[in-house]
């Protein structure tokens, strides 16, 4: 077998995913850029594009790592599995409980703002509800744009996410 498809081989999907399991057991990656280095260490050259989506793909979530840090935590095995509509909520009340400060909204947007580091993780789950009349969000450092499909879809999903910030 040649180098190119030797290399190939290594590079399949399944075992990047399972190489970025194991680096992120470590609990020490902080940001996309030290998993994309501690990957080519590994022999997977991977862009960032291809980071975000495994990271999505693997159920990824940044956690607290002590004052001021958070880290990348994968679930335990395997890539993620849709999760019920109620699983996913019990799960978005959790990441609002740790990391929403504010929901503020205007005609067809929505802005979450959360702790630093932290949007990513919220807007995927956000994203992963397929809701109907949400129809995108994008998710810088600290803060989700929500885009719905006209006000009153907006009003009624800013209510909801207000009250997940609030407990309820």
């Amino acid at each position: 077998m040649n180098n190119y498809a030797t290399e190939m081989k290594k590079y399949t999907k399944k075992r990047r995913h399972q190489a970025l399991r194991d680096i992120l057991a470590s609990g020490r990656i902080g940001d996309q850029a030290e998993l994309r280095a501690a990957l080519r260490k590994r022999g997977f050259p991977a862009t960032q594009a291809t980071i975000s989506r495994d990271i999505r793909e693997l159920g990824v979530i940044k956690a607290p790592a002590g004052p001021g840090r958070s880290v990348y935590r994968a679930p335990a095995a395997g890539p993620a599995a849709p999760p019920s509509l109620e699983a996913a909520r019990k799960r978005l009340a959790l990441l609002f409980r740790d990391f929403v400060t504010g929901v503020d909204g205007a005609s067809h947007l929505i802005v979450v703002k959360t702790t630093p580091g932290n949007a990513s993780g919220v807007a995927s789950l956000i994203d992963g509800f397929q809701r109907p009349g949400i129809l995108g969000t994008v998710a810088g450092d600290d803060t989700i744009l929500i885009v719905a499909d006209g006000e009153a879809r907006r009003a009624e999903f800013q209510r909801e996410l207000r009250a997940l910030l609030q407990g309820a």
